[in-house]
């Protein structure tokens, strides 16, 4: 038995693949592929910048959680294919 989340996304995810159509959901998963790779850029830049006071390395816990979320989205819209 499904959960009443899994029927949702289900049925919105036939609804966007019967209005942009699969080629659409193709230049969605370009676009996200894209956004995934800047944000792991972002992620490994400021894990390399060295604070100059305490000789720490900075973690991007922003771009990290956008990064899942990305990510999430790019595996979401792959199985609407």
């Amino acid at each position: 038995m499904m959960s009443f989340l899994c029927n949702f996304l289900e049925d919105w995810g036939r609804s966007i693949n019967r209005s942009i159509g699969d080629t659409g959901i193709i230049i969605v998963l370009v676009a996200l592929f894209c956004l995934a790779a800047l944000l792991f850029y972002g992620i490994i830049r400021t894990s390399l910048i060295v604070v100059s006071v305490k000789r720490t390395t900075k973690i991007a816990w922003g771009y990290i959680f956008l990064l899942i979320i990305v990510i999430l989205l790019f595996v979401w819209f792959t199985t609407m294919l």
